[in-house]
């Protein structure tokens, strides 16, 4: 599918929104009544939702925000079937979420211009414990998931300047919803789940709810299952309107065994002696392998109003991780051996433990002066890490990759040194002013001042600081245009050093961006972005020496994307396109062999369309829906190797009738094989095959 096609699809959704024909007419009947404000924290009904807090940290509607905002609900969730974060963001635009196709030892994506994405976990900063042994995020647990494109450290801390995915937990709700689903699907998947949440006492001043998930589940790749168990309680205090109250805790679990097999190009882009390598072979050794770990977690949001100007905010989280991986990996550097059907192997062994304690309070308050409203922020945010691993690694025996037998691999003694533990200590201070003048113009004004200070235990610690900004103007136009321009920053401390023990300089971005928002009267929203952003002092591998890695002098991205969202009376609808030209720009070696190449893993066109049809009269209930996800071509970052564009097509099948739903899914319904991205240190990385689930779910 070509991007002019997407584009015209984009275009082509206004002339939808007409309602079908009335078969007959009803007497005309008045009804007098304020809608309820939608709340950025409670659930969506379909794939609309005005107002977000990921950006200002304040309840505001995305058509006053003057940035560019993503918000996938938790609807748009179910109804695509996603069942990791990747899968989640496949339809979001200025999101690459196929870095490292089916790879299931972490959620990797990338945002603007290539940049690794950060993840906020309810507004606050959820950095990455460790390389290995990760417990990735749960889709079901969450209310909605927020895409912040762009530098966002003003209200997103220390993160990199692609922006940020702000996860929104599901929390306690006033009115009693509950629901439990049953799954089974191809390679082996089983699945079952429960919500419930409402009241706990007559008077409604105690809410509670529970989200708990139990998965075990193969994969497309043999001997490689996959385990996850999961509840999260949560319980809400209100004793009146002045405030509340809600603390939460987390405990979840998943085992598995690597998916990846880091093969060369010669056997995948390519075809190697005897042809190309099978996607379901599993690189490692069945019962050796292992991968994933426990994760527990508690915490509690606070809100108090301190009069009709004033609410002060706080809220504190702890992770405990503990994780491990016993995996191996293809030499792919050396390619096929002799008899052109085996590799060489390396084995790894990893224990980690991360503990993570994130805090922040704030006041905000509402103002008139004149002809002008203030909403004013200001807060202190921190962060505290201790994380520590273990780490070991060795040659293990050749494996046929065409037709493997496994056994032959003795164990190794697995005796750990010491741990290298590394500690981290972040603060932020943070304020902010939105006015908004004669009802009209809105101007966003944001700086925050951040201290980090962090190292390995042991060695003297390595301290950054920086100021970053933001400022952004909107106009609020009749029939809900709202066009924009905005400027922002991003700071993020890169830990390490190169191999002449230089410490590496703080990552740091810059961008502006001008944007055109429609939110007309009705559940319907567009947007149309345009930007550049500079970023420097990126981490990359060093090419004349693979083990050392160098920072780039600057990246330059220039883009643009579309985005429309829609509940018509017979369609929801999802429609993105991503524009990116990302290129090497300056460098401190002016022979740097990337210099004036294009960034690695950014294609240069996206696009994507989700279109659900839902049917009336004597097909009440039924709803089919069809995707189609489109990922131009992307380059290695020396402009030598190039993986080729994909088109992948998804779909849906459900029907409702009372408190029952049924759905059947699809993802890669045609079954593409595929190579999602092309390294130049030699390697790549599969895609992700079709895979079918079949649900039934019972709310009441």
């Amino acid at each position: 599918m070509s991007a002019r096609t997407l584009s015209l699809a984009f275009l082509a959704l206004p002339l939808l929104s007409q309602a079908p024909p009335q078969e007959a007419s009803l007497p005309e009947v008045k009804v007098r009544g304020r809608a309820a404000k939608e709340d950025p924290k409670a659930p969506v009904v379909g794939y609309v939702a005005t107002r977000s807090a990921t950006a200002t940290k304040l309840d505001l509607p995305l058509a006053e925000t003057p940035q560019a905002i993503s918000v996938i609900t938790a609807d748009q969730i179910r109804d695509q079937g996603a069942r990791t974060l990747q899968e989640v963001l496949r339809y979001a635009p200025g999101v690459n979420a196929d870095v490292y196709g089916l790879d299931n030892r972490g959620d990797w994506f990338l945002l603007r211009g290539g940049s690794q994405g950060s993840t906020l976990l309810d507004g606050l900063r959820r950095p990455l414990s460790g390389w290995y042994g990760i417990v990735r995020d749960e889709p079901y647990a969450f209310e909605r998931v927020e895409v912040l494109r762009g530098p966002a450290s003003v209200m997103a801390g220390q993160n990199g300047p692609g922006g940020v995915v702000n996860l929104v937990s599901k929390r306690p709700q006033a009115q009693a919803q509950n629901e439990v689903e049953v799954q089974g699907g191809t390679f082996g998947h089983r699945q079952v789940a429960a919500d419930v949440t409402g009241p706990a006492d007559a008077k409604g001043e105690w809410l509670y709810r529970v989200v708990a998930l139990g998965r075990d589940s193969r994969t497309q790749v043999d001997h490689a299952d996959e385990e996850r168990q999961l509840v999260a309680p949560s319980l809400t205090w209100r004793p009146g309107t002045a405030g509340s109250v809600t603390v939460f805790a987390e405990y979840q679990r998943d085992r598995s065994k690597n998916t990846e097999g880091f093969f060369p190009l010669v056997g995948t882009v390519t075809p190697g002696p005897h042809g190309f390598i099978p996607t379901n072979t599993f690189i490692s050794e069945p019962d050796w392998d292992t991968y994933g770990g426990t994760r527990i977690r508690g915490g509690f949001e606070a809100e108090y109003r301190l009069g009709a100007a004033w609410t002060l905010r706080a809220g504190a989280r702890h992770d405990e991780v503990n994780g491990k991986l016993r995996s191996m990996y293809a030499n792919y550097w050396e390619g096929f051996l002799p008899d052109g059907r085996s590799l060489d192997r390396t084995w790894y062994a990893t224990d980690n433990h991360s503990s993570v304690t994130n805090a922040q309070v704030l006041v905000e308050g509402r103002l008139a002066w004149g002809n002008i409203r203030h909403t004013v922020m200001a807060g202190v945010d921190g962060l505290w890490m201790r994380d520590s691993q273990a780490y070991l690694s060795g040659a293990a025996t050749p494996l046929d990759v065409y037709a493997p037998a496994y056994g032959a691999f003795p164990r190794p003694v697995l005796a750990f040194g010491p741990a290298t533990v590394t500690r981290t200590r972040e603060t932020g201070l943070v304020a902010q002013d939105q006015m908004k003048i004669d009802g009209r113009f809105v101007v966003m004004a944001g700086l925050r001042l951040d201290r980090s200070r962090g190292g390995v235990e042991g060695a003297p610690d390595k301290a950054d600081s920086a100021s970053t900004r933001n400022l952004g103007l909107l106009y609020l136009a009749e029939g809900g245009w709202s066009p924009y321009a905005s400027y922002a920053e991003s700071f993020e401390p890169v830990a390490g050093a190169d191999v002449h023990g230089v410490a590496f300089r703080p990552k740091r971005g810059r961008q502006v961006e001008a944007g055109l928002k429609w939110a007309p009267a009705g559940p319907f929203t567009a947007s149309a972005a345009a930007y550049r952003l500079v970023e420097t002092n990126r981490l990359t591998t060093d090419p004349s020496d693979p083990g050392n890695q160098v920072q780039k002098g600057e990246v330059t991205v220039r883009g643009a994307e579309l985005e429309a969202n829609a509940n018509l009376p017979a369609w929801d609808l999802v429609a993105k396109y991503t524009l990116a030209l990302a290129e090497f720009t300056a460098s401190s070696d002016p022979a740097d062999p990337s210099l004036g190449k294009r960034v690695p893993n950014v294609p240069e066109h996206a696009a994507s369309l989700w279109a659900v049809r839902k049917f009336r009269g004597g097909l009440q209930g039924f709803r089919a829906g069809l995707g189609v996800r489109y990922v131009g071509v992307t380059w290695d970052g020396t402009d030598t190797q190039k993986t080729p564009a994909n088109t992948l097509w998804d779909g849906l099948a459900s029907y409702e009738r009372g408190p029952w739903r049924f759905a059947l899914n699809a993802t890669n319904l045609f079954d593409r094989t595929y190579v999602v991205a092309l390294l130049n240190r030699g390697d790549a990385w599969f895609g992700t095959r079709r895979k079918v689930v079949l649900s039934a779910g019972y709310r009441w």
